[in-house]
């Protein structure tokens, strides 16, 4: 009987389960996030106005896409402008982080930039 409750209990989650957690969602905004790290022109453009429609469900994905595609300092850079264009106050510490450390003064001097453009936290 308990391994039933577990079970049903597990499935009403499972179809409870937000489309934002999902799998296909996951994938579709990591594919957002490589075209704005590896890419340079209109393609990059309009997949980071895509992004920043999403809002705070792209704050993670484009952290993930800072290492996971090893991008590029131009692609950092695009990365930092969509996470200051989101505006989310989440992002600080991701830029705060790159404002301090990234190899690259352009970066820096963007993730400081893009810190000024976001929101004060609460």
């Amino acid at each position: 009987m308990r391994r039933w409750s577990i079970g049903c209990a597990l499935l009403t989650l499972v179809g409870c389960a937000p489309p934002a957690c999902s799998d296909a969602a996951d994938r579709r905004l990591l594919a957002e996030v490589k075209l704005v790290a590896e890419d340079d022109g209109p393609l990059a453009e309009a997949a980071s106005r895509r992004l920043v429609r999403e809002g705070r469900a792209a704050i993670a994905p484009l952290e993930t896409g800072l290492y996971f595609f090893s991008a590029e300092a131009q692609g950092r850079r695009r990365i930092i402008k969509t996470l200051a264009a989101i505006g989310d106050p989440e992002a600080r510490p991701i830029l705060a982080h790159l404002a301090e450390r990234d190899p690259d003064p352009d970066v820096r001097a963007a993730a400081a930039a893009g810190l000024g453009a976001l929101t004060p936290s609460r």
